[in-house]
């Protein structure tokens, strides 16, 4: 019987242009008018739930349209039928713009005349939540690769992201951030770049190196100071750092090979223990009067890498 009376609403309506149809109105303002009993969106049951409902035969999956019961607000929900689970809902799967705010949208998604907001659910005395694998958290917004291929990969460690304002007409008027994941160009390998005026100003590598154009001063960062009692050896993670010996007794610090060009970093023998400065296989330590140990308690000696392995120390030195 339904089914006859759709039909016939259909043959009504084509017969007359002109013609509004309503289901639940006998004065229906538009075409087609839906009117019934408003509701918020239900999480369980089967009653009826909602304003227009597609579904398909056989399917368990559907679409639910209503308005509000309790606010102002209007709601789509795909789910199943008898509530409870929820589904995805597409919008332009194929392509397309989407818009909010404007009938002409530029871009995937075009939000004119507001902002996004992310509710996360922290509250103030919430501890920083671990880094997340293939899924992505409620409070992240994350650029997902392709895994070397063309298809979104969740789970591939590759990525992109670049956050930028202004630039519409000329780069030159742009200031952007990078953000990249994995790569197998060194360049774009776990990096962080940040520009302004189309230019790039710093770069924060994957060893966490800090570093900066020539003609801007770095300011506020303040060196790790690293107490050691024993021989050790150094490590690129010791750039720019402080490594305060405390030993009683002499000690060695060895330099390897392979830091990174410009690594520095000041020695400080703090304790009694003398400290000799010995280069690895392929170093080559440099001193103007070739001294290699510190002169004495409280001395002070500066390391710098200038490239090739060649190492030049300098300070409170001696033999």
């Amino acid at each position: 019987m339904k089914k006859v009376v759709f039909i016939l609403l259909t043959v009504c309506a084509l017969a007359q242009a002109s013609a509004q149809t309503g289901i639940g109105t006998t004065t229906p303002i538009n075409k087609f008018q839906v009117e019934t009993t408003t509701a918020d969106p239900a999480n369980s049951g089967t009653s009826a739930n909602g304003n227009f409902r597609l579904s398909g035969i056989s399917a368990s999956h559907v679409l639910d349209f209503g308005l509000s019961s309790t606010s102002t607000y209007s709601w789509i929900q795909a789910r199943n039928k008898t509530y409870g689970t929820n589904y995805n809902l597409l919008l332009n799967p194929l392509g397309g713009n989407v818009g909010i705010g404007t009938s002409l949208p530029t871009a995937k998604l075009n939000i004119a005349g507001g902002g996004v907001r992310i509710h996360d659910g922290f509250s103030n005395a919430t501890a920083r939540p671990a880094l997340n694998t293939a899924t992505v958290g409620a409070y992240e917004i994350r650029g997902v690769g392709s895994g070397g291929g063309v298809t979104q990969a969740d789970a591939a460690d590759d990525g992109f992201l670049r956050i930028a304002a202004g630039g519409g007409g000329a780069t030159t008027a742009q200031s952007s951030i990078d953000i990249s994941g994995y790569s197998t160009l060194s360049e774009m390998n776990n990096n962080i770049v940040f520009r302004t005026a189309g230019v790039e100003r710093m770069r924060l590598d994957l060893t966490g190196n800090l570093s900066g154009s020539t003609t801007n001063t770095l300011s506020g960062f303040g060196a790790q100071i690293n107490a050691i009692n024993a021989s050790v050896s150094l490590a690129a993670t010791d750039n720019a750092e402080v490594i305060q010996s405390n030993a009683a007794s002499a000690i060695i610090i060895t330099i390897p090979a392979g830091l990174p060009t410009g690594f520095n970093c000041m020695v400080l023998q703090y304790g009694t223990g003398q400290i000799t400065f010995s280069g690895a296989s392929g170093v080559n330590i440099i001193n103007r009067n070739g001294f290699n140990k510190s002169i004495g308690q409280y001395a002070l000696v500066t390391i710098l890498h200038i490239g090739s392995n060649n190492v030049i120390i300098s300070g409170e030195l001696s033999n």
